[in-house]
């Protein structure tokens, strides 16, 4: 009950922190109603502070960041000389792993869902500025909010140091997300407080729920956003449109490609990564539960326990157990597969593969 005061409050800042003149002089595409009309602020510090916010707290940032740790993390194994602490730095490892791999699935809701609801929703951004649309076509809702919902619950929810202090932090990025997107004109205050709910929800449900359900969760959110984008009829781009919501729909898809190329490596063998995939995240990291993936093997790494009569020999052993555990060739296969996707998505912007293209379309900004 405490969280849904919490989203409360965030509800209540959100509106005062956007209780702002539109000073640009902008059309409100969507009526003068205050949850809905456009907040855009070209005045003073206000749209200086808000760029400044935007740079680190979005989807895309949120999730090349996530992406780029999980890339350069088996050096974490790799690097290790010690064996005598191994198996305690291979839990850890392990640990961090799934904390990364539960990130960029979150960090991907709204890349795909969130895309998704913008064709079911259908309705406008809410700014219409100097002949052009601030941001793409649709922005019920806000994706940029989603994505603060998600990292706030995070903070609330795992509090990952002092708990006080995390979770007015939570609080606070959340609603300086609602602040950035309805300054700058990409939303409505009603878009942001829809994106930010759904966001704080997403974090609990998928952290709660077994992890193989959220292998139905990505695929019912393909199946959603490529049936919704493809039948509506209002999103018609001009040539190399960089707000082409079906891009973005795959690009966002192709994270999701990781993701589960990642979740199905779980355990050292397919019965131990099924018997953690029937597991939660939250419960995975609960502290009867920390010891990942332990293997009565570990104590002969260490010499002070069972040393080898060949030192080379134990140095061996030592470097194959790190390689077999740092796991490079999946993790190559699989981040290869993923940039094929991405890659994917930018040959259909270039070349406008299943999307609706007119020369008459309607001219936005850049997101």
């Amino acid at each position: 009950m405490k969280y849904i005061y919490i989203v409360a409050l965030v509800v209540v800042l959100c509106i005062s922190s956007t209780n702002a003149t539109n000073t640009s002089n902008c059309t409100n595409v969507n009526g003068d109603m205050f949850f809905n009309k456009c907040m855009m602020n070209d005045e003073s510090v206000l749209p200086l502070m808000a760029s400044f916010i935007m740079q680190f707290v979005n989807p895309r940032t949120v999730a090349y960041t996530t992406t780029s740790i999980i890339v350069i993390l088996p050096a974490m194994l790799l690097l290790s000389n010690s064996p005598a602490i191994y198996p305690t730095m291979k839990n850890k490892y392990m640990s961090l792993k799934l904390t990364l791999v539960h990130m960029l699935h979150r960090a991907s809701y709204p890349l795909v869902l969130g895309v998704g609801l913008y064709a079911i929703f259908r309705q406008r951004r809410p700014c219409f500025c100097n002949g052009a649309h601030i941001g793409s076509y649709y922005g019920m809702p806000s994706g940029d909010a989603m994505a603060g919902g998600i990292l706030g619950a995070f903070l609330i929810d795992k509090a990952p140091f002092y708990p006080v202090i995390s979770r007015i932090a939570g609080v606070l990025l959340m609603v300086s997300v609602c602040f950035e997107r309805t300054i700058l004109g990409f939303h409505s205050v009603g878009q942001v407080i829809t994106g930010t709910t759904i966001g704080f929800i997403l974090h609990f449900y998928s952290t709660r729920v077994p992890q193989w359900v959220l292998f139905i969760d990505i695929a019912c959110q393909w199946i959603l956003g490529a049936i919704a984008l493809q039948l509506d009829k209002s999103l018609v781009y001009q040539n190399n449109d960089p707000n082409n919501l079906w891009v973005w729909f795959v690009w966002g898809v192709s994270f999701q490609i990781l993701v589960i190329l990642l979740l199905i490596r779980i355990g050292r063998s397919p019965l131990e990564g099924w018997r953690l995939l029937k597991s939660s995240y939250h419960n995975i990291h609960s502290p009867s539960n920390l010891n990942i993936q332990a293997e009565a093997e570990d104590h002969l790494l260490a010499y002070a326990i069972k040393p080898s009569s060949d030192p080379h020999e134990s140095d061996e052993r030592f470097q194959r157990r790190t390689i077999q555990d740092a796991d490079i060739p999946w993790t190559f296969v699989s981040f290869f597969i993923f940039f094929v996707f991405n890659f994917l998505s930018f040959c259909m912007q270039n070349w406008n593969w299943m999307v609706h293209t007119s020369s008459s379309a309607q001219q936005s900004t850049h997101m």
